[in-house]
C-alpha cells in the first residue's frame, strides 16, 4: 500500500508542476482563476483566505501557486484517500453548542471515544462517519495531556487498532484523518517524540504593583468574560492563599492556557466566586513570535505543557485536533493534540494515548462498581 500511495503521490505532484509551469508562461489572470478555484474549494477556505491576506500585505500575487498547495492540496490529500478510509470510520466529529469544536477517535466497540479535553463543552455531540448523532457524555478529564474521555450508549461501533508501540520517526509521512474522505491536512513528522514545557495561562489583568488588587481589565480577556472588575481583589486562586501580586501571578501561571481555575475575589466588603477559563494571549498583546505564529492560521489555546508529543508540520485547524493521524501505512501513530505554530502541530504517541484512556475506563468503571454494589444496613 505504502508504494501505491507514494505512486499516486508522485502522479498528483509532477501534475502540480505541470500546472505551474502553464501558468508561468501564461498571462496574469490565469492566477486570478487560480484564486477563485481556491475560494470555491471548501477544505482548502481557510489555506486561500490566509494565503490572500498575505498576498494582499506583501505581494506575494507574483507567485503562481501557493506554497501549500505543493505539500497540502487537495491533489495531495486526495492521494492519502485510501489509506485513511479504514480510521475514517472510527473517526467522530465533536459538536458543543451546534458548532465543530474537535475530531476524536473510537477506542472500543461499546462506545469510548477519546477526544482533546479544553473544547469540549457540558454535552457534547458526537457524530459518528455515517453522520448518526449520539449525546456524548464526558466521563473523566486528563489534564496532563488534555485529554477527555467520551462515552456514548452504543454498541459494536467501529474501534481504532491502537497497538502501535513506537511514535513516528522524523521525516515520517503523517495524514490526519478528518470528516471527509479526503483527509483534513498533511504534514511530515519534524521532531522526535519529547517533552513540551508548559505555558502560563493568563488571566488579563493589570494589578497593582504589590497587593492582588486589579487596577485595568484587559478587553476581551478571560478576566472581562468572567465578570473581573477593576477594583477587585484576587485573594484566593483554586483555594490556594493570594495575599500579594507574586503569589497571585505565581498561582495563576500555575495552570495552563485553557485551565478553567475558581478565584475568590473581594468586592465592595463582599467576597464572589468566579471562574475564568485561562488564556495565552489577548487581542493587540502578541509578541513578535506569537504574531509570526499567527499568521498561519488560528493556533490552539491549550499547545503546550504535554509530558511527551511529537511534532510535524501539518497546517492544521484547533477544532481538527483530538483525532487520530496515521502513516503511510494506514496505522495509528498517534492523536493530534495541538496547533501550536505556523508550521508546528503536536501529537501524542498512540501509545501514550493508549495508556491513559486505559487508566480513565479502570478508574470508571471501579466508581460504577462500588455505585452499584448493594449497601448492607448495619445491624
Amino acid at each position: 500500500m505504502r508504494g501505491h500511495v507514494l505512486t499516486r503521490l508522485s502522479k498528483r505532484l509532477a501534475s502540480l508542476a505541470f500546472l505551474l509551469m502553464l501558468l508561468a508562461l501564461g498571462s496574469s489572470g490565469g492566477w486570478r482563476h487560480l484564486k477563485a478555484d481556491e475560494t470555491a474549494d471548501p477544505d482548502g477556505e481557510e489555506h486561500a483566505a490566509g494565503a490572500s491576506e498575505l498576498e494582499d500585505a506583501f505581494g506575494l500575487d507574483r507567485l503562481f501557486v501557493p506554497r501549500w498547495r505543493l505539500t497540502d492540496g487537495p491533489q495531495v490529500r486526495a492521494a492519502f484517500r485510501d489509506i485513511t478510509e479504514k480510521v475514517r470510520q472510527a473517526t467522530v466529529c465533536i459538536h458543543c453548542n451546534g458548532k465543530h469544536t474537535a475530531l476524536g477517535g473510537i477506542i472500543s466497540p461499546q462506545g469510548w471515544i477519546v477526544t482533546k479535553a479544553t473544547p469540549l463543552c457540558g454535552q457534547p455531540t458526537v457524530i459518528l462517519a455515517d453522520g448518526q448523532k449520539l449525546e456524548g457524555r464526558t466521563v473523566a478529564v486528563d489534564g496532563k495531556h488534555d485529554l477527555a474521555l467520551l462515552k456514548v450508549e452504543a454498541q459494536n461501533l467501529p474501534a481504532l487498532d491502537m497497538n502501535m508501540s513506537d511514535a513516528p520517526a522524523v521525516g515520517t509521512f503523517l495524514a490526519t484523518v478528518g470528516r471527509t474522505r479526503d483527509p483534513a491536512a498533511v504534514g511530515i513528522v519534524s521532531v522526535a517524540a519529547r517533552e513540551i514545557p508548559p505555558q502560563p495561562g493568563r488571566l488579563g489583568v493589570e494589578l497593582d504593583v504589590q497587593l492582588p488588587l486589579v487596577v485595568a481589565v484587559i478587553p476581551e480577556s478571560p478576566a472581562e468574560e468572567a465578570g473581573v472588575k477593576a477594583g477587585d481583589r484576587i485573594f484566593q486562586v483554586a483555594g490556594k492563599s493570594t495575599p500579594t501580586r507574586a503569589k497571585l501571578m505565581a498561582a495563576v501561571g500555575a495552570f495552563n492556557p485553557g485551565d478553567q481555575v475558581e478565584f475568590t475575589i473581594e468586592r465592595a466588603g463582599k467576597q464572589l466566586q468566579l471562574k475564568a477559563t485561562l488564556g495565552s494571549e489577548f487581542p493587540g498583546l502578541l509578541d513578535r513570535s506569537e504574531f509570526q505564529n499567527s499568521l498561519g492560521g488560528k493556533l490552539s489555546v491549550r499547545r503546550f505543557g504535554f509530558p511527551l508529543a511529537f511534532q510535524h508540520d501539518t497546517p492544521l485547524r484547533p477544532s481538527d485536533c483530538g483525532g487520530p493521524v496515521v502513516d503511510l501505512d494506514g496505522r495509528v501513530v498517534g492523536f493530534n493534540i495541538a496547533r501550536s505554530g505556523r508550521t508546528e502541530s503536536y501529537a501524542l504517541p498512540v501509545s501514550e494515548v493508549q495508556q491513559v484512556a486505559n487508566t480513565l475506563i479502570a478508574a470508571n468503571l471501579t466508581v460504577e462498581k462500588k455505585a452499584a454494589a448493594p449497601t448492607i444496613p448495619a445491624k
